[in-house]
């Protein structure tokens, strides 16, 4: 890097990091000037910038029931974008579609049956009649101790072409590059052209050969025989500079020949077979196009090709289609590169195979139906001693002719995988938008979580199953990902979003005092005072079940209005039956009895004062239902003994209020409702004062913090 470089580089984040900080800043200034909490803007300012801020201000502008749609629908198009326009998630979608391979692989390891043979238990997706006749370890050893090394003799694939050939195969592919002229070309370019079906290939490449042959002009001129013309249409790019193909002596000897180029993928993994490449104008055909072209009888001009859409085989032989279909038509299906997507069977191995110098020998394969209309697939299939062909594929390493015979196991099996376009893959990322938008984010906190983890769950299955069962690739990681964000973002705005009605519901009701406090005051305005005097009491607290999902049904204006219908009718009881209110905290009630007027049946009081308010309760939500507006559902703690009561606070702040174990032991109890189902709890301290005037139910012995004995709990059911 040179020094401009690096000033400018350093001048650039310099700007970006002034450009974070002054939106921050910016963000504070905007939340006062709106009357907003300071935090979020300045947090959103500091982490997104300008933009941030934008959004997070047209959130603050939209009325509480239209945020979460929001929500979806930002990360829907959010994540629509990255999609369509970058490649950040394409690794995580490459890694998906492997996972997908690994969940089906049936292949298993090969066994060592004996020494210098092994054979693999055949993958049952594999084609029997694709056979691999391999220059492994055993061949490379065998013809080491004959004195020959590799690259062999062009003599030894002449024996073996002459050997193999009386066995009738259907095809022999020589994925060995003959390219130079060499000792031998002579007995190997009869040997190709006395079997009749040998096929070879050629590379293609992406720089410019500096050197090319003297023969290249004649090379071509037999090369340029197997082409197919370019739609005009078609946009494709030329990926290829330069081609070298075999010798001209070998090419007229061969039944076909064809590229055998691949291109992994950036994570250096391939999962696709380019079938054409565009050169110079014309698309010419990839070796596996070319053997499957010869075992259906397809000729050239039965051949169709769309960049990224297909390429269509017609007045195919309809009794070695793997799918037989009256049109004779196979359609293999391409993306704009000419592209296939291979559906690979297994790991390494998942094809039958043999050494090669098992067949590189003088004399004759008659009677010996083995190879008889079988694919021949030949190539280096060793680690060491050769120079090594291995390419990652979804399961791994394997050889490059196993990607090959992946290649032609997909053609031939017509089990094509279908991969989902841009346009289908954005319209299930909406369809899970609306879902989250319109449906989840109804929910509480607790059941979305569990409507998410089923959908992430059933998707992953679901994706899985169209693989295996119908060889359709959708997205996958990114789907989870916008599910997984979606979710986040709408349970942060729930939590915010009840901190703050709660803080404004806090802040609305905390003027409101009890009549009984006021007389009493009046009459005494010496309990003014901070401190506090110890009494037996009896505390009351009560709480809205699920208030998360009833605050997202309203606006905060709805909500208010709903909350003080409630409270004001709660209020109303705990006054009838001489109790003191001693605050709300957002949607609870804390009243007690006994203070500061003395009443010697303070716990029955507040039995009976908890029993009427589910009575009244029902008959709100009978009318709320009605009214279609959100039925509540409370639960009510009550506890007796010991407390502290009296103003508390500063000179300038005070309330009249309790403290004290007991305290804490009466709001233990209200939360204890959810475990047992129940609405009214009350500890055995306040039973014993009113056993003989309830009837109540025993719950259990409870154990509570701050309680060193277990604390028997009883369920409120009627007054005798």
């Amino acid at each position: 890097m040179t020094m401009n470089q690096f000033l400018s580089t350093f001048l650039i984040i310099i700007f970006i990091i002034a450009l974070f900080v002054s939106s921050a800043f910016l963000g504070k200034f905007m939340a006062r000037k709106y009357g907003k909490n300071e935090t979020p803007f300045f947090l959103v300012g500091l982490l997104a910038g300008p933009l941030g801020l934008l959004l997070l201000l047209a959130l603050s502008k939209l009325p509480n029931k239209l945020i979460p749609p929001f929500i979806t629908l930002f990360v829907f198009g959010f994540i629509s974008v990255i999609f369509l326009n970058t490649t950040i998630l394409e690794g995580l979608e490459w890694s998906s579609i492997d996972f997908r391979f690994f969940m089906r692989d049936p292949s298993e390891k090969a066994r060592e049956l004996k020494e210098g043979v092994q054979v693999n238990r055949i993958n049952p997706r594999a084609r029997k009649d694709i056979v691999i006749l391999g220059i492994d370890e055993s061949t490379i050893r065998e013809f080491s101790d004959q004195g020959i090394q590799w690259p062999f003799p062009w003599d030894i694939h002449a024996k073996f072409t002459n050997f193999i050939s009386t066995g009738n195969p259907l095809a022999i592919f020589y994925d060995i590059m003959f390219l130079d002229h060499k000792k031998g070309e002579k007995n190997l370019q009869e040997a190709i052209k006395k079997s009749g079906v040998a096929f070879l290939d050629y590379p293609f490449e992406t720089e410019k050969i500096d050197v090319a042959y003297k023969d290249q002009s004649e090379r071509l001129t037999f090369l340029n025989k197997v082409r197919f013309p370019v739609n005009p249409k078609e946009t494709a790019d030329e990926i290829v500079k330069e081609v070298v193909p075999p010798t001209p002596e070998l090419i007229k000897a061969a039944k076909g020949i064809g590229f055998a180029n691949v291109f992994p993928g950036r994570d250096r993994i391939n999962r696709t077979m380019p079938l054409v490449l565009k050169y110079k104008g014309w698309y010419y055909p990839n070796i596996d196009l070319i053997i499957a072209m010869h075992y259906y009888k397809v000729k050239t001009e039965d051949v169709e090709i769309k960049m990224g859409q297909y390429i269509k085989l017609k007045n195919v032989a309809i009794e070695r289609m793997a799918k037989p279909d009256e049109s004779r038509e196979i359609v293999i299906p391409i993306n704009e590169d000419g592209f296939m997507n291979i559906n690979f069977i297994g790991g390494s191995g998942s094809f039958q195979h043999y050494p090669y110098y098992l067949f590189a020998r003088d004399g004759s394969m008659e009677g010996n139906d083995s190879l008889k209309d079988k694919i021949i697939l030949v190539a280096a299939y060793a680690v060491t001693g050769v120079a090594t062909d291995e390419k990652k594929s979804p399961y791994g390493a394997t050889f490059g002719i196993e990607h090959h015979a992946n290649a032609l196991n997909t053609i031939l099996s017509q089990d094509f995988l279908y991969k989902l376009t841009d346009t289908q893959n954005i319209l299930i990322f909406l369809v899970i938008a609306l879902f989250f938008g319109l449906f989840v984010q109804r929910f509480s906190t607790g059941v979305s979580l569990i409507i998410t983890l089923v959908f992430i769950v059933g998707y992953i299955v679901g994706a899985y199953l169209l693989f295996d069962y119908l060889s359709i690739i959708t997205a996958m990681s990114t789907p989870l990902i916008q599910t997984a964000l979606t979710y986040t973002l709408i349970i942060t705005y729930r939590v915010v979003s009840e901190q703050q009605e709660k803080k404004y519901i806090r802040q609305t009701f905390s003027k409101f005092v009890s009549k009984s406090v006021v007389d009493e005051l009046l009459k005494d305005p010496s309990k003014i005072k901070l401190g506090g005097e110890k009494k037996i009491l009896t505390v009351l607290f009560s709480d809205i079940r699920g208030f998360t999902s009833i605050s997202e049904q309203l606006t905060p204006e709805e909500l208010v209005e709903h909350l003080n219908v409630y409270l004001q009718e709660m209020t109303d009881i705990v006054i009838k039956y001489y109790g003191t209110l001693d605050k709300y905290v957002g949607d609870e009630i804390m009243a007690f009895w006994g203070a500061p007027v003395e009443t010697d049946d303070h716990a029955l009081m507040a039995c009976k004062s908890a029993l009427e308010m589910m009575v009244d309760l029902q008959k709100m939500n009978e009318k709320w239902e009605a009214e279609k507006k959100p039925t509540l559902n409370i639960g009510i703690g009550i506890n007796t003994g010991d407390m502290v009561v009296g103003n508390m606070g500063s000179s300038s702040r005070m309330d009249y209020t309790l403290m004290g174990d007991n305290v804490n032991l009466g709001a233990r109890l209200e939360g204890t409702n959810k475990v047992y189902g129940t609405n009214i709890i009350i500890s055995e301290y306040t039973y014993q004062y009113v056993k003989d005037d309830v009837i109540a139910r025993e719950l259990d012995l409870i154990r509570v913090k701050g309680k060193e004995m277990p604390v028997k709990i009883y369920e409120l059911i009627e007054v005798k």
